[in-house]
């Protein structure tokens, strides 16, 4: 177990060196929070419709979902805070983010807590701030995002604490699925490709997930490690004023492991406020 945390530690340092030379919360890349060497303290809050809620390959809802995003940035810290429900009551999420932001790369962390019934052994939501791993619906996610050119985006995402665990061994004897074995520290590296098309933004992606207790096992997006999340996204303001953007998102997602395909539609208003 100790390799596989040095390779883990090594895998972040190289990850993070390259740029000094959910639910997903797009904090920074959507714009909700616009950056500016002048502005010492910043915040913004944004207000998300989606036709379907697609987190990395999974679907957490299938009915239409609303979302909140919010968050203050000082300096190069960011704190920010999500919320995200179905139409339909079946999915409820809130998330805290904390993220240090740079222009070329970032670091966050992000503490998912899940109210959604069925997903988990435990019937009842135990708190937002339950860490005990026995029984939390909690999930801390470490990511680190880098530029590595103009157009080309590298993210990792590793999840450190929570209910990314595997099945005890006498429960998946008896075929009882609760997911409270050893944790999995599941991993997911994406690259992303963005450009201009006309007045459009044009988004590419493939993400890649594997465990770091077992490289070809189970992980928290699949039954085996592959490519879980492929997928292209156009973006264009349908509402452009000085105070009030109204963008379109037009998403295709891909899961290959468990051959599903997603398309979504998301309206978002975002910067709605800012203080400089």
């Amino acid at each position: 177990m100790s390799s596989k945390i040095a390779i883990f530690l090594i895998s972040m340092l190289l990850l993070t060196g390259k740029t000094l030379a959910q639910n997903d919360n797009y904090l920074i890349e959507d714009s909700v929070i616009q950056v500016s060497a002048k502005d010492k303290v910043v915040w913004d809050l944004s207000f998300t419709f989606k036709t379907m809620n697609v987190f990395r390959g999974l679907l957490p809802s299938r009915a239409p979902a609303f979302s909140t995003l919010g968050g203050i940035k000082a300096g190069n810290f960011v704190l920010g805070f999500y919320g995200g429900a179905s139409t339909n009551g079946g999915y409820t999420e809130t998330d805290l983010i904390l993220m240090y932001y740079r222009p070329r790369f970032n670091i966050r962390a992000d503490w998912y807590y899940n109210f959604t019934e069925g997903i988990t052994n435990i019937p009842t939501p135990s708190g937002f701030f339950d860490f005990n791993p026995e029984k939390t619906r909690g999930l801390l996610d470490f990511m680190a995002e880098v530029s590595l050119s103009k157009n080309f985006i590298l993210k990792s995402s590793t999840f450190l604490f929570g209910r990314d665990r595997g099945v005890l061994p006498e429960d998946e004897e008896d075929g009882i699925e609760l997911r409270r074995g050893d944790q999995r520290y599941s991993q997911y590296v994406k690259l992303s490709y963005l450009t201009k098309l006309n007045k459009a933004k044009l988004l590419v992606h493939a993400g890649y997930s594997y465990s770091w207790t077992n490289f070809s096992g189970p992980t928290f997006y699949a039954d085996k490690a592959g490519f879980n999340d492929i997928g292209i996204s156009i973006t264009r303001n349908i509402i452009e004023t000085s105070t009030v953007n109204i963008p379109f998102k037009a998403s295709l997602t891909i899961n290959p492991l468990t051959n599903n395909i997603y398309l979504v539609g998301t309206i978002s208003v975002i910067e709605l406020s800012k203080l400089n």
